[in-house]
């Protein structure tokens, strides 16, 4: 799938729009759009077990939605204890919508990093 249409698809997650949503105003189908998220899943996961080991919650009612929403450095969104604290609780929760956001743009940082 091309990077518009995953950068869509992460904004409208970020917008806590759930896929059947995000599937009718794209026109795609939910599985194409459960694959991309999935692949999100899959590239993010041993980065955010590493920034994650051994932490303690601080706050475990934690919402960062708005800083998620509105930081577009990564590095700085990854500096958070709030973020933190929400990607602790919620990074194996594999339907969280907002976790969702957060991958696509560590997905996004991972792959400039790379290359």
């Amino acid at each position: 799938m091309n990077s518009q249409i995953e950068a869509k698809i992460a904004q409208m997650r970020c917008e806590n729009r759930p896929v059947k949503v995000i599937a009718k105003r794209l026109g795609l189908n939910r599985e194409d759009i459960e694959l991309v998220i999935q692949k999100w899943i899959l590239s993010t996961d041993p980065f955010i077990e590493e920034i994650i080991k051994g932490r303690k919650v601080k706050n475990p009612k934690v919402d960062p939605s708005l800083k998620v929403n509105f930081v577009s450095n990564v590095e700085e969104l990854l500096k958070d204890d709030d973020v933190l604290d929400y990607i602790a609780l919620h990074w194996t929760d594999h339907h969280d919508r907002l976790m969702d956001c957060i991958r696509y743009k560590i997905y996004v940082y991972l792959k400039t990093k790379e290359g």
